[in-house]
């Protein structure tokens, strides 16, 4: 090449250099806000999409102020220590970019409202059948293939960073406004407080035309379905004029005086005397048709409710913690007939609600040992006292104050009804004075109700479900800490099937996942009209907008000291630190292939307490899928003065393997656990000790998968693993119910010596392994 052209070349190539870098810059930039986007659970493109709809509204400036000083605060908590996880309740790169651009801002507050209002899986579907819509009537820059399951993982990307905005406080304003119109607000499914399909699909266009063209459009809907999520976004969002018309309370007006933007008609066909024979499952009227009119009030579009649709949105109704139970009793005395906020009823009601719970608390208990050897259920007197349930009674009290917040509780009063209602039948239950007389008054003036006497085991059901609350939140630690967790309100549900069925006296079997099963269904709806699934097998740890629930045994901790019926509560989403990466739950990865040890028996008639079996060292793996982190908890383990090397050569084995674990197959297995009492010499020394010939020491931590012919001879043994708590977890871990392990578990713990652990097993029938 001559000497001129390459002079030529390079000059040029000097000049393309900085274009080629800041090009390279921009697409970096870009990639990794799509990178960051992906691990926060969205999808850059849907948001896009979204934003595109609702980043043309301006918010109204002081609610924007509120929300963005409110979102903005975060705190990071490690889900326990030394571990890759945390509990992240900061911005995320959703939240981070709406922080620094306006559009993004707007999609993310409307979003974050509407998710507040309506379950998610079938907003993402009206979202989706909506955005169609406009693209089949050709609205300009219509989305024609809007992604599902993007629009979802969004819709949880905004509620989780944003769910501490307090959406209710402006619900309870709203209704404030309604004093003679209160019992409309508190029906069950009230449709005053979710919008309609069609309702959706207009706001998505209609709100931003009359707030773009304030002189020239008007809003009006035929009947008040979606008045509380209509005026939030209409007004306290948009800053529009709204004014419901013809209600009980006269005409309300939100806003500025003068031309209203939207016009709400108050109707009584949606709350027909009668059910409609056409309402297909609807308990009230039809859904309204939006009209958005010129300033002559003439149509100019309208948007119909659809007949028949295939797409059919659910509302659902949050309620923050604190104050659940109060809610839950306005509207329980609410439903027939007035009762005053100031009514001695309540105050009442909620120290027997109290009450109920401690009583039935004494009643509930694990059974260990249902599905050991035949499955079959052991007699009554076999299950140890250690086994029913322990719940403190402050945290009873604790979780009370929290849910009944607003109700002033006496304790003298509560151990009076305590004293009463102990060993009764449901029936001989002396209920409070003010309930019978209520129940009297609702029988005189109501001549289509039952009986009082009906009545009274109607309202004792009640209780039932309001005590299954108060004893579900009384195994959260920190109760106090929680208060603002969102809940759905929930009438009508109890999960419990024990508790349903209880007549006053029967004692009440529980299962390991009862308490995490029954928040999370508080704390979620399906799609389906009732409440979320149980979480399928292998889940230790849920997250629902921003809150995450999980079991207590999460960490390095021995398993003595652990109370299997202990939750945690806190605010924050699930991140790895090392990738950046956000999950809404974490479950235990497959089990892994193991080198599995049969147990060893050792053949003498006396043993010094110690382990044979120890951890050397512990490491959490953990792994990403689609909706969850996988956790495989990796332990290896060295055999020590058992057997020389020479000896585990021959056998093909060596004294140093590895095992797998986590932790929801530990809860389950902790929770068909003994743990010993209290002894009065547990700080006396442990020198050799004493063995009858039906008790025999053994060493191994792989008793799941059954304990050998020799190993079974005799009726108790004694797991030596005393000192070693990753041993001892590991021991405790590998039983669960329907191994092949026919033996009941005793755990000694720390407040126990050795040899009142081994007499304690002797103590009862069956046969035992007793983990030292």
């Amino acid at each position: 090449m001559p000497l001129q052209t390459q002079l030529s070349l390079s000059i040029e190539l000097a000049k393309a250099f900085p274009l080629r870098e800041a090009i390279n810059s921009s697409v970096e930039q870009l990639v990794n806000l799509v990178r960051a986007l992906k691990k926060n659970g969205s999808d850059f493109l849907v948001e896009a999409d979204l934003a595109d709809i609702f980043g043309r509204g301006k918010i109204e400036p002081s609610l924007e102020k509120g929300f963005r000083e409110v979102v903005k605060i975060g705190t990071v908590q490690p889900l326990h220590a030394n571990g890759p996880i945390v509990l992240d309740a900061g911005p995320g790169a959703t939240l981070g970019r709406a922080i620094k651009y306006p559009v993004y801002m707007s999609c993310v507050i409307q979003l974050s409202f509407l998710g507040w209002f309506h379950e998610e899986t079938t907003l993402a579907e009206t979202l989706v059948e909506s955005m169609r819509t406009r693209f089949e009537l050709n609205v300009p820059d219509a989305t024609a293939d809007p992604d599902y399951e993007g629009i979802l993982k969004t819709l949880h990307a905004c509620s989780s960073q944003t769910s501490q905005y307090r959406w209710d406080d402006l619900v309870a304003l709203i209704e404030s406004r309604f004093p003679h119109s209160t019992r409309f607000f508190r029906l069950h499914q009230s449709p005053l407080r979710f919008l309609s399909s069609n309702l959706l699909l207009g706001a998505m266009d209609y709100l931003f035309l009359a707030q773009s063209l304030p002189e020239d459009r008007i809003i009006v809907m035929d009947n008040q379905m979606g008045l509380i999520p209509m005026v939030i976004w209409a007004h306290y969002i948009l800053g529009l004029t709204v004014i419901i018309k013809g209600c009980p309370d006269g005409d309300v007006a939100f806003g500025k005086v003068g031309k209203p933007q939207v016009i709400i008609k108050w109707s009584s066909i949606l709350f027909p005397q009668r059910r409609p024979a056409s309402s297909q499952g609807n308990l009230y009227g039809p859904a309204p048709t939006m009209y958005l009119l010129d300033a002559d009030m003439k149509v100019v579009l309208e948007t119909k409710p659809v007949r028949n649709g295939r797409i059919i949105i659910e509302g659902q109704e949050c309620h923050r913690l604190k104050g659940y139970g109060t809610t839950f009793l306005r509207r329980l005395f609410n439903q027939k007939m007035l009762t005053a906020d100031d009514d001695e009823v309540y105050v009442e009601t909620a120290n027997f609600a109290v009450s109920f719970s401690i009583t039935i608390c004494r009643v509930m208990r694990r059974v260990p040992f249902s599905d050991h050897g035949s499955g079959a259920r052991k007699p009554e007197n076999i299950v140890p006292t250690q086994c029913y349930l322990s719940t403190e009674q402050w945290r009873i009290l604790n979780a009370s104050e929290t849910l009944l917040s607003g109700i002033e509780l006496d304790k003298r009063k509560i151990s009076d009804f305590v004293d009463r209602l102990c060993g009764k039948v449901l029936e001989d239950m002396a209920i409070p004075t003010g309930v019978r007389v209520y129940l009297e008054k609702l029988s005189r003036e109501r001549l289509n109700e039952n009986p009082p006497e009906t009545m009274k085991i109607t309202f004792l059901e009640e209780m039932k479900q309001l005590a299954s609350w108060i004893l579900s939140f009384a195994q959260v630690i920190n109760i106090e800490s929680c208060a603002d967790l969102p809940l759905r309100i929930a009438p009508g549900w109890m999960f419990c099937t024990g508790l349903m069925n209880w007549n006053g006296l029967d004692k009440i079997d529980i299962d390991s996942n009862i308490w995490f099963n029954m928040i999370l269904k508080l704390m979620r709806k399906d799609s389906t009209g009732g409440h979320s699934i149980v979480e399928s097998t292998g889940i230790f740890l849920t997250c629902h907008q921003g809150w995450s629930l999980f079991y207590s045994c999460i960490g390095i901790r021995d398993p003595g000291e652990i109370n299997c019926e202990l939750l945690c509560i806190q605010r924050g989403v699930p991140t790895n630190t090392r990738t950046g990466e956000r999950k809404y739950r974490i479950a235990d990865a497959p089990s892994m292939e193991e080198d599995a040890r049969t147990p060893r028996l050792m053949d003498k008639e006396t043993y010094v307490p110690r382990c044979l079996t120890k951890v050397r060292k512990r490491m959490e793996h953990y792994s990403s899928r689609s909706e969850e982190f996988w956790l495989s908890v990796k332990f290896d383990i060295e055999e020590v003065e058992f057997q020389s090397r020479t000896v585990y050569q021959r056998i093909g084995h060596d004294q140093r393997y590895s095992l797998y674990a986590s932790y929801a197959q530990f809860q389950e297995a902790l929770w068909g656990v003994v743990k010993t009492l209290p002894c009065p010499h547990r700080n006396e020394g442990s020198g050799p000790l004493s063995l009858d010939l039906d008790a025999r020491t053994a060493a191994g931590l792989t008793w799941g998968n059954g304990d050998g012919d020799a190993v079974n001879t005799h009726r108790i043994l004694i797991c030596l693993v005393k000192g070693d708590a990753s041993s001892r977890w590991l021991v405790v871990n590998n039983i669960i119910p329907g191994s092949n392990l026919n033996r009941h578990i005793l755990l000694r713990c720390d407040d126990c010596c050795e040899d009142c652990a081994v007499k304690a097993a002797g103590a009862m029938k069956g046969r035992w392994l007793v983990v030292l």
